[in-house]
This record gives structure tokens, sequence and C-alpha cells, in this order.
């Protein structure tokens, strides 16, 4: 984020250590895991086939008959936009609703703030939404990241903040763990492929090792369950 002239400048690790106390504060030490496929515009899935978060995205639907042919397909979440108008649809069809939140490495103070007082609000107006995913337009740049992920925080204090592993990768989704966030999705299983050759830049995580990501950082870890059950580690 681009500070104007005569701004002060903010303290990151101010900001994670209370960015991570409203977290702690906010589902009482708890920090949540959740295996996840994507429905992809053609129909098909990618992601495992026993992933808990049967995921669409918004800009999708239309290519999958909207609402109701993405559920027809197994869809039990909708990852919507920030300006959208659909979040009430799929929040009152009883799917799990997260919003996406998009940010620009170097973008001005007063565009960020423009960012997150739209998502406050959002989030406000809709109770029904479940989570907020911070997702960078272009690369992700470490520190604006965490800066973006703290700032989050402060505007929706009461909200899951997620970890997308596919966008952040697993190194810099932990480091967000410290700065607000207290959810990671993403491809986790049982066992995965060793990070060799062609799979050397996957982000794959085992069960084992998500936890081990989220009690790293201070919290209790669970794994979400179907049926919205929730299992303690």
């Amino acid at each position: 984020m681009k500070l104007e002239p005569n701004q002060p400048k903010l303290d990151l690790f101010d900001m994670g250590r209370a960015a991570l106390a409203a977290a702690r504060v906010a589902f009482a030490g708890r920090a949540f895991f959740v295996s996840a496929r994507r429905l992809q515009p053609d129909g098909s899935w990618l992601g495992p086939r026993d992933a808990t978060l049967a995921l669409v995205e918004e800009d999708t639907l239309a290519n999958l008959g909207g609402l109701a042919g993405a559920r027809e397909l197994g869809t039990n979440a909708v990852l919507c936009s920030s300006a959208s108008t659909l979040v009430g649809d799929v929040v009152g069809v009883g799917l799990r609703c997260l919003v996406r939140a998009p940010f620009v490495a170097g973008e001005s103070v007063d565009e960020r703030r423009t960012r997150l007082d739209r998502l406050g609000d959002l989030v406000r107006r809709v109770p029904g939404v479940d989570g907020v995913v911070p997702v960078p337009v272009g690369e992700a740049q470490g520190l604006d990241t965490l800066e973006f992920f703290a700032a989050c925080r402060v505007a929706c204090p009461a909200t899951h903040l997620l970890v997308d592993l596919e966008l952040l990768g697993h190194k810099l989704g932990q480091l967000c763990l410290s700065f607000g966030a207290d959810e990671i999705l993403g491809s986790i299983t049982s066992q995965r492929t060793l990070r060799l050759g062609a799979n050397a830049s996957s982000n794959a995580l085992t069960r084992d090792e998500a936890g081990l990501l989220l009690r790293a950082s201070g919290f209790t870890p669970c794994e979400r369950l179907p049926e919205g059950k929730v299992q303690v580690l």
C-alpha cells in the first residue's frame, strides 16, 4: 500500500499482533482448515474428490445454468465478488457464502480504505456471509499481503478470514495466520505426492500438515467436515 505524503508509517508487526489477537478472540482460539474442490466452467471439478468444500466462483455461474445449475452439480459454497448482488441469494438457499476481497500492491491509502469500507459494509448488511477471501490482483506481494489480511480482520472482526493456498502458497499462507487469518482452504488430503519434479510447486497439504500450520500460529486446529460439522484436532 502506498502512503500519501505526511501520512504516518504503519507498524506492520503491531497490526499483526492486534489482528492475531482479534482472530483468537472471535473464534475462541480455534482456527480451521477445509479441503476444497472447485467447479470449472465446463462442469468438471478440480481438486480432491472427497473435499468437504465444493466451491464455485460467481463469475463461472453463467456457464453452469446459474446458481440452480451449480447446486445440481454438487456445489455447496460460492465465492462472490465484494460488489455482488447474489450474496443474499447464496445465503438464502443455504450455501456457504464467501466473498472475494481483491487487493493491489502499491495502491494508495484512499483506494485501499474504499475497498475495506465496502467489504465491511457488505458483511454487516448480510450477516450470513461466512468468510472473506483476500485475492491479490497479479502476484501476491509478501508484506503487502500480510498488511491487507490484518486490515481485513479489522474491517470484518467476527468473519472467517480465509487463506487460499492455491493463490498464496503454504509459506505465505502460514504467515497470514499470524496477521488475522483463521482458516486455510486448498487441496488438503490424507496423503499427498512428494514435491519433486513436476510436482515441486504443488501447494497441496496433508491434514496433519494443515493442522501443524494452525497450531504453529497458536490456534487449536479444527477440520471442517461435511454437513457443517467440525472436528477439533
